[in-house]
């Protein structure tokens, strides 16, 4: 029988940061401790969202789920905590996955709901083998609730909505290597501690929002915005492999870092590209500058992540831990 238990976690306060609040110098600011005091309030609300849900299989097998909503857009993390099987098959939206007992590295897996997944229950199945036998199947529920996005329209040049003949063929060959770049996946964890945003700016929360140029529709946007000025710093949000560092029709200057296990972060409409392919870099570390380069209004950076080819809200990922 599957076990559930549904818990809310909140991470410990950082000390220093207690110390801080309580000294002199901080008491004779009142304007300080408001600001403090809505930074903590706020810290404590995010890191809140975070749900946690345990699975008990009959072999022993734990297994906890960690997500910030069930909803279109939203990534889901499902960590193999107490081990007795000798490795998993698991499927989700028609993705299969293996998690082996005995492999070095993490023992988790990070699965992806795509901004237009339709809602209702969706079965997360996992197989659990004991060499070739398997003893158990779980058949995990997961109800998927709907989530509206908001509707923008934008006024561009031309030449972006209806790209002229000598392009198509560009546009053509860029979205093959996209699709083949997403295809695939390194099976180790390259990523490094939580995930930051890649600049300090004005965020707009527009995951998802269907875009209108030129009153025709076009495809929903499946990142944020971030409004920086021209030149400003771009950052790695985390540690990885940059798997393309290109000059593209639609997103222009345009890098994308491989984090393993199938999730990828992009930074798009870059001024100035800093990194190369195949670079492994850090978090925090520069790989860009902002710009207003291919489709784009106006100076920004566009940064979006993917899952498993599954479009994921990017801000989902400072609210997990992995």
């Amino acid at each position: 029988m599957n076990h559930f238990g549904l818990i809310i976690k909140i991470r410990n306060f950082d000390l220093k940061k207690k110390i801080w609040l309580e000294s002199p110098a901080f008491r004779r600011s009142g304007l300080v401790f408001l600001a403090g005091l809505m930074l903590l309030l706020t810290a404590f609300w995010l890191e809140a969202q975070a749900e946690e849900r345990f699975i008990e299989a009959g072999t022993g097998d734990v297994f906890k789920l960690r997500f910030r909503t069930l909803q279109p857009g939203e990534p889901v993390i499902l960590f193999w905590k107490e081990k007795v099987s000798d490795y998993l098959r698991i499927i989700f939206l028609d993705n299969h996955y293996e998690l082996k007992k005995d492999q070095s590295g993490p023992q988790f897996l990070i699965l992806g709901i795509d901004l237009l997944q339709k809602p209702g229950e969706k079965i997360l199945e996992v197989e659990l083998w004991k060499g070739k036998e398997m003893p158990e199947k779980l058949s995990v529920g997961l109800e998927i609730a709907s989530r509206d996005f908001p509707k923008k329209k934008l006024t561009v040049a031309p030449k972006y909505v209806s790209p002229p003949k000598e392009e198509l063929e560009r546009i053509k060959r860029e979205a093959e290597l996209l699709a083949h770049i997403y295809s695939l996946t390194t099976p180790e964890w390259l990523a490094e501690g939580p995930f930051i945003l890649p600049c300090e700016g004005k965020l707009f929360p527009n995951f998802g929002q269907q875009r209108i140029y030129n009153n025709v529709p076009r495809s929903v946007h499946s990142g944020v915005d971030i409004a920086v000025p021209t030149g400003h710093p771009i950052k790695a949000a985390n540690s990885g492999r940059v798997v393309l560092a290109s000059d593209l029709y639609y997103s222009g200057k345009t890098v994308i870092i491989d984090h393993g296990l199938g999730l990828f972060t992009s930074y798009s409409h870059l001024s100035k590209i800093l990194v190369r392919r195949g670079e492994i870099v850090t978090t925090g570390q520069v790989v860009g500058l902002a710009g207003s380069t291919g489709l784009s209004t106006g100076p920004h950076l566009h940064w979006a992540v993917k899952v498993n080819q599954a479009r994921v809200d990017p801000l989902a990922l400072l609210e997990l831990e992995f």
